[in-house]
């Protein structure tokens, strides 16, 4: 690993989000958790009369409704926030007519994508403790929650949200849009990755979708571990399922993204 472009990448983007968004910026994304805990509480109370269906505890393991709507939405968040940041990077080079010098540096797509990466993660976690802490009043509950476990289960979920936001920059890079290709697939994790609702109450051929994004089963697996405490060994299984998906996610966006690099330059050049 070549730990130069890693440490260059991220003390670039750590510049960027230093200068170019200002303390605003961070409280609007948090008024985004604010809302979304808020607009759970209100469901439960005014919808739902603080009652759930029998089949809700049985698909989820849990009656906690706002728990399970929160930790699934902050987690959403978090896909959101690091795919964006990461699938991004390229096309804002094009866009920022940086793309031909930086195919010419010695770049390491890797350790370029990873440093994106690990520091929108690092921005990204502090608006979801404070998320949390906003969370409390509401009736959140993590009494149960394995912490050891959830660190695990989430450093195994940034691998795959690092897979499918590869794709999305794959996307991206070849269609020259990012309003209309994120915001689809943002839309559509939201609706079928159980992010609010278990993704048993889909139809079938929703349910086999799901299955194949890495999103559905990293909610889960962290749900799991904050929710009912469940441990990693207990869920190897996701684990496996999880790391598969990722891998080839990982593997699909890297190969194409050379593809795409190379068209977008003869763009640039023709």
């Amino acid at each position: 690993m070549d730990l130069k472009v890693l440490y260059g990448t991220m003390k670039k983007e750590m510049m960027v989000k230093y200068r170019a968004y200002p303390v605003n910026f961070f409280v609007g994304n948090t008024l985004t958790g604010l809302y979304t805990v808020l607009g759970a509480w209100m469901m439960w109370k005014l919808l739902f009369e603080g009652n759930m269906a029998q089949d809700f505890s049985e698909f989820t393991g849990t009656g906690d409704y706002i728990s399970y709507v929160v930790v699934g939405s902050l987690t959403y968040l978090f896909v959101v926030r690091t795919c964006l940041n990461v699938s991004r990077s390229l096309i804002t080079e094009l866009r920022e007519g940086t793309l031909e010098s930086l195919m010419l540096a010695p770049f390491r797509r890797a350790e370029y994508f990873l440093g994106h990466m690990l520091v929108q993660t690092l921005t990204t976690s502090m608006e979801i403790v404070v998320s949390l802490i906003i969370a409390i009043p509401f009736g959140i509950n993590l009494s149960h929650a394995d912490v050891g476990a959830f660190l695990i289960a989430f450093i195994i979920s940034l691998y795959a949200f690092f897979g499918v936001s590869m794709v999305l920059g794959v996307i991206m890079l070849y269609t020259r849009d990012t309003y209309i290709s994120q915001n689809t697939l943002f839309a559509f994790l939201f609706l079928v990755c159980g992010i609010s609702f278990p993704v048993q109450y889909l139809p079938s051929w929703l349910r086999a979708v799901a299955g194949v994004i890495p999103v559905t089963e990293a909610v889960t697996l962290i749900r799991n571990t904050l929710l009912s405490g469940s441990g990693i060994v207990e869920q190897m299984s996701s684990v496996r399922h999880i790391l598969l998906l990722g891998t080839v996610y990982v593997v699909i966006g890297f190969m194409q993204m050379r593809k795409c690099e190379e068209i977008a330059l003869e763009k640039i050049n023709g």
